[in-house]
């Protein structure tokens, strides 16, 4: 019996992806999951894991094609069990209606204030304008006018709707993407209406349903489709802007509550795991340990200790692994890192010298807000939508990179600028003239977070471009020794939030790694001992860190780690 295709899909894009599939011919199960759930990621999360499982228990299925995004993170931790998923590298639907991400970034350079709209969103959205006028949203709760007016009087009802309502002046424009999939006379006269009723500009631009066609056809990654195959758990790369997928391996995430709680679990006897023999290292401020685990049996193989040398981590690393079972070792198949050198150099106020350029908002105190030596303010000013307000001055930017290494001893550059995470065009500019100009690694705050808070994003791109030669030569002494050893495996970092990176993420992002070492050993301890509900605490050289494990599980620290004094936009676990 042949298994079936599947797709798990937002509702606005009903539409499309059926014609998509009846043109290719192809016989597709559907799932399409209620509209507007990337406004609430947690419950996005939980509903589109929840339909893969079902799918997933029936093991009729050949591959899942998910018709989501990034879509607010709502994605990112998602599982694929038995059968493999499909998903677009994507950040919304957007892309998807006008045929690819490439697509929706030439529009949005051309009028970032747009507000889309498609057959499929105006099926799923539409309602009279005239009954539009009486309701707004509060989050993701509906709120009708006139219940307000019932609640707290006409004035406060006439002030609360208007905040809530003022959205619309982030755009000035409403697009109708026509795709083709449907008769959109009705669909377009519905976009024409908004947008006189909020005076923005209206245009009906073309869309494409080619990159939805690559979705339900493909079975592989490619650079606009991720293949997730089984046992494996959806990330995402903030350097490259675009999801990945990742090996699941002692840590997952808790299917209830991702957002806010970490589940330590044992890997399952029967996972089928591809992984059966792993190595791993720990490379601390005074010691490096190494063990060779049988993660099917469950089992320590061998285990070995060595001082950490810093001034060169080859000696350390390689003599903690001559100490191992030479055979065994041959036969590793993966390679975890956790270390604490990234959290100690924070700590302990090591790191390159960084020249931190920034773009924030009008009236912002620099001095009071970022405490940081040397820092300059450059042209270059956004709006809260994106929308350019000042252009960067190039010349600008290179004289003052220039002076900053030649005077100051700069060598690694941080940017950031207020609206980055929403339109980084600013970053990704500067960061290329800095680079040519000086040679130096450059980090901009909206590839390590998309949050909106500009002065956090600002400190947490300084420490990662301070800390980058610590962990970039651990993971290069590392793949050094295990080149002359002979072992060929793949090394993973442990994140602070206890999940896994590849080494060449690793390298460019070192503050993801903040508590990587303290989170390896909540894991440990877990795994080890049996215990569910137990106080960690991982004494090291330089610092001792607790962590409580409640019922197998650590609180996530959403906001972001603090770090010697510095709030990061790190997530990692409350440690």
């Amino acid at each position: 019996m042949k298994k079936k295709l599947y797709v798990i899909a937002c509702a606005v894009l009903a539409i499309d992806m059926k014609h998509s599939a009846k043109k290719l011919g192809l016989d597709i199960e559907y799932k399409f999951l209620e509209a507007g759930l990337h406004n609430n990621p947690k419950l996005l999360k939980e509903k589109l894991q929840a339909a893969i499982d079902d799918i997933s228990a029936s093991g009729s299925g050949r591959r899942i094609i998910i018709g989501y995004g990034v879509c607010g993170k709502g994605t990112i931790g998602i599982q694929a069990r038995s059968i493999p998923l499909a998903i677009p590298k994507v950040h919304d639907c957007i892309s998807m209606f006008l045929g690819g991400d490439q697509a929706y970034k030439s529009e949005f350079k051309k009028y970032p204030g747009t507000y889309y709209l498609s057959a499929g969103w105006c099926e799923e959205k539409t309602e009279p304008m005239s009954q539009r006028k009486q309701w707004t949203y509060f989050g993701d709760k509906k709120l009708e006018f006139n219940d307000l007016v019932e609640k707290y009087g006409k004035n406060a009802a006439q002030q609360t709707f208007d905040f809530l309502n003022s959205w619309q002046k982030n755009y000035q424009r409403a697009a109708f993407i026509e795709t083709g999939a449907k008769k959109s006379l009705k669909y377009e006269k519905f976009a024409k209406e908004m947008a006189a009723e909020y005076k923005w500009k209206y245009d009906k631009i073309k869309g494409s349903q080619s990159l939805i066609e690559k979705m339900i056809t493909t079975n592989h990654s490619t650079s606009e489709i991720l293949f997730v195959p089984p046992e494996h758990v959806i990330g995402f790369d903030a350097i490259q802007s675009t999801l990945s997928a990742n090996p699941i391996l002692d840590i997952k995430t808790n299917r209830n509550d991702t957002s806010r709680v970490i589940e330590i679990e044992d890997q399952p006897t029967d996972s089928g795991s591809y992984i059966k023999i792993g190595l791993g290292i720990d490379a601390g401020g005074t010691y490096t340990d190494a063990v060779i685990y049988d993660i099917e049996k469950k089992q320590t193989l061998c285990k070995a200790k060595s001082l950490t040398t810093k001034w060169d981590f080859t000696l350390g690393i390689n003599s903690a692994l001559k100490k191992l079972d030479q055979e065994k070792l041959y036969n590793v198949e993966l390679v975890s890192l956790s270390t604490t050198l990234a959290t100690n150099a924070i700590v302990e106020n090591e790191g390159q010298k960084v020249g931190l350029i920034l773009m924030p908002p009008y009236g912002l105190e620099l001095d009071k807000n970022i405490q940081h030596y040397p820092k300059f303010v450059i042209k270059g000013q956004l709006e809260i939508t994106g929308r350019q307000i000042l252009a960067i001055d190039p010349e600008e930017v290179s004289q003052i990179a220039s002076q900053m290494v030649k005077v100051l001893g700069v060598t690694a550059f941080a940017v950031s600028g207020y609206a980055g995470s929403i339109n980084p065009e600013h970053e990704i500019q500067v960061k290329e003239i800095i680079h040519k100009q000086t040679g130096c690694f450059v980090t901009c705050g909206h590839e390590l977070s998309d949050v909106l808070n500009f002065q956090t994003r600002a400190t947490t791109a300084m420490l990662n471009a301070r800390i980058i030669p610590r962990l970039t030569g651990l993971l290069l002494d590392l793949e050094t020794v295990m080149a002359k050893l002979d072992i060929l495996a793949p090394i993973v970092v442990v994140k602070g939030d206890g999940s896994l990176m590849s080494a060449a993420m690793a390298k460019q992002r070192p503050v993801e790694t903040i508590l990587s070492g303290p989170a390896a050993s909540v894991a440990g301890a877990k795994h080890l001992t049996g215990i569910k509900d137990a106080l960690v605490v991982d004494m090291g050289g330089t610092t001792t860190d607790t962590a409580a494990l409640t019922s197998g599980s650590v609180s996530l620290n959403e906001k972001g780690s603090n770090i010697g004094g510095y709030r990061t936009h790190v997530k990692a676990l409350e440690i």
